[in-house]
């Protein structure tokens, strides 16, 4: 048989270098390495660092306008249902639904947060003016626009909302407080804003607002003055060919049946409007700030240091990676000279 050769495979060991040092000492390297590059650009970070707090100082000290912010907090007041308790046992006898329980009352917050009030502030008070200061002319009594179309309108303000900007209303529903604000470069502005603010609320609850009690009662009002001419009618009239006794009698008894059921209905009425009455009181009025609002200068250069030293620092690594591109760039030159 033909002898069978047998080939082996030397098996070839490959070392490899570990991707990390086992001692440390390049990472020691590194971060001196790091450390020096800092040290180096220490005066481009200084630099950088000065002047953007000098800058963020002039800015914040001598450029922005400094606001005011005036607050107030109100509170919506409920029917005492300990005032109505009284009155159950008189109603409950009476031969008629009745229900004192009160239904959900309308929060003061809807009003505050209205269209209605903004419109009403923007041109009782004229605050057109006052939102758009920056286009607005106070020697000449003009707007500084090139087209007329282009000046501030009431809608236009509405609908970008530009009162907002100085405006707010905050309702907490677990206190039940609504805090409203103002600000404005004025002090004295910004409680006078507020007070009429509260003034219009009361306008408004007091000229304007009609809850469905209300409605209610008037309706009954006007029913009961028709049945009160009717049964006068009645209470007048005599006998006559056409008109018997008992015909008189029975008009004049149904007319007081009507008249009875109507008073007991008012009465009702008046009860359930009362319960349903929305008032508020001012736990804490408008003030005249003496602190300023806006800006926070302090923050501000606080700001603009803590960022503009990150900035400088990666600046400075920025310059020494391109130095370090260019070095290698004249070393590649270097040897393909040689």
């Amino acid at each position: 048989m033909p002898e069978q050769h047998h080939t082996t495979k030397e098996k070839e060991i490959v070392y490899l270098q570990p991707a990390f040092p086992c001692d440390g000492k390049e990472d020691e390297i590194d971060l001196l390495d790091l450390w020096n590059v800092l040290w180096q650009g220490k005066w481009l970070i200084a630099l950088v660092v000065s002047v953007s707090i000098l800058a963020a100082a002039g800015l914040a000290f001598f450029y922005l306008p400094v606001t005011y912010k005036s607050e107030a907090v109100l509170l919506e007041t409920k029917q005492d249902g300990s005032a109505l308790a009284g009155l159950s046992g008189l109603i409950g006898n009476l031969p008629i639904p009745s229900d004192l329980s009160g239904g959900n009352q309308t929060s003061i917050l809807s009003f505050l947060e209205s269209r209605t009030l903004k419109e009403r502030l923007i041109t009782k008070y004229n605050l057109l003016p006052i939102l758009y200061k920056d286009i607005w002319d106070p020697n000449n009594k003009k707007w500084l626009v090139d087209e007329p179309e282009q000046a501030p309108t009431l809608v236009k303000t509405l609908q970008s909302k530009k009162l907002d900007e100085i405006f707010e209303v905050i309702s907490d529903k677990t206190t039940g407080l609504t805090t409203i604000s103002w600000v404005d470069q004025s002090p004295a502005f910004c409680k006078e804003m507020l007070d009429r603010v509260i003034a219009e609320l009361n306008f408004f609850l007091d000229n304007e607002y009609i809850s469905s009690a209300r409605k209610e009662r008037e309706f009954v009002e006007h029913r009961l003055a028709l049945a009160t001419k009717d049964l006068e009618y009645w209470e007048r009239q005599v006998p006559t060919e056409q008109t018997t006794l008992a015909q008189i009698t029975r008009e004049h008894l149904a007319a007081q049946t009507v008249y009875t059921e109507l008073r007991k209905q008012l009465e009702l009425a008046r009860i359930s409007e009362a319960k349903e009455n929305i008032s508020f009181k001012v736990l804490d009025a408008p003030f005249a700030p003496e602190t300023p609002f806006k800006p926070k200068k302090i923050l501000i250069v606080l700001l603009a240091a803590t960022g503009s030293f990150f900035f400088a620092v990666f600046l400075v690594f920025f310059l020494q990676f391109v130095k370090n591109l260019k070095a290698r760039e004249r070393e590649k030159t270097v040897a393909r000279g040689e």
